[in-house]
């Protein structure tokens, strides 16, 4: 099951699974004036604006706000308005054969990404590692992270080639391979280890990134990948951008860290690549063939993320 390709005139819901925001951020009038420059529709579901505790609503509500997406036919692709926390208190709660059966563009990353693979694993939809409403309404959203996101939302992006606007990516162990795009934010993805929603890596191309998480941190989420067995299975890793981990009074920083552990199980990966919390931003589909090239340092889509 693959979504539809939006065009000028859909109608975009907005949601928020996780944190919650005040309806006077001034990140929404902007977000409101990009979409709409892009002859789109917004639509905000219940979960924006309301609150329990840091919480955009119960989790009753965010899962009920979630699925209400989907199941509108007058919606044509959801974004998540911010990440934070909270996402893993519903992907339990989610019908997934709802998912399935309404197949969308769903577009979000950071905490996200519990909810981004399980649309995967659980419904077999692909979703995207991309842009949140807060990036999108930020007035530092670059031309370069402007023009991907577009072309993401309404081109085919069977055969584009990823690869950073500067390449400014590094190889850590050259290679090769071939296989499915899955993972997202590093500590979610350790966090859902020994779940029923823990990220397969078996045969996959695995994308990692991180925000503020000092490197012995990011050293143990690995550890914990590897004590899991997760490492050896995947077949190359995609190490995007880690913001503000690095610290000076550490004797390693986080690409130390992430080499020492590429060495042991010798796989293709790079590091540093332009998807995370950082500027600039590309989106990448999650659950989608791909063609990794460690030495070029680009990502191949070998198909569509639409039907």
């Amino acid at each position: 099951m693959k979504p539809t390709k939006l065009k000028k005139g859909d109608t975009v819901g907005i949601i928020c699974p996780a944190f919650s925001i005040s309806t006077h951020s001034p990140r929404i009038p902007v977000l409101e004036d990009y979409l709409h420059s892009l002859g789109l529709a917004v639509r905000y579901g219940e979960s924006f604006g309301a609150s329990y505790g840091y919480l955009a609503g119960a989790d009753e509500l965010r899962a009920r706000d979630f699925e209400g997406m989907f199941s509108d036919d007058g919606i044509a692709g959801i974004i998540c308005m911010l990440g934070g926390y909270g996402a893993t208190r519903i992907i339990d709660r989610i019908d997934y054969r709802l998912i399935a059966a309404h197949p969308k563009l769903f577009v979000g990353f950071s905490d996200i990404t519990a909810l981004l693979n399980a649309i995967y694993s659980k419904a077999g939809v692909p979703t995207v590692h991309g842009a949140l409403g807060v990036y999108l309404g930020n007035p530092d959203f670059d031309e370069v992270s402007r023009r991907d996101f577009e072309t993401l939302l309404f081109t085919g992006q069977k055969g584009r080639v990823l690869k950073n606007p500067n390449d400014d990516a590094e190889t850590i162990t050259g290679g090769a391979a071939r296989g499915i795009l899955v993972g997202g934010n590093l500590s979610l993805v350790a966090a859902l280890e020994g779940t029923p929603y823990a990220v397969d890596f078996t045969d996959k191309v695995v994308f990692l990134e991180d925000v503020d998480e000092k490197p012995y941190r990011i050293d143990r989420f690995l550890s914990t990948l590897r004590l899991s067995g997760k490492l050896d299975k995947a077949r190359a890793f995609v190490f995007g951008t880690f913001s503000n981990c690095d610290d000076a009074a550490s004797a390693w920083q986080c690409r130390d860290v992430i080499a020492q552990y590429m060495e042991d199980c010798a796989k293709p990966a790079i590091y540093n690549f332009s998807s995370g919390h950082s500027f600039p931003f590309i989106n990448l589909p999650i659950g989608l063939e791909i063609e990794f090239d460690a030495n070029a340092k680009t990502l191949t889509l070998l198909e569509d993320l639409y039907r």
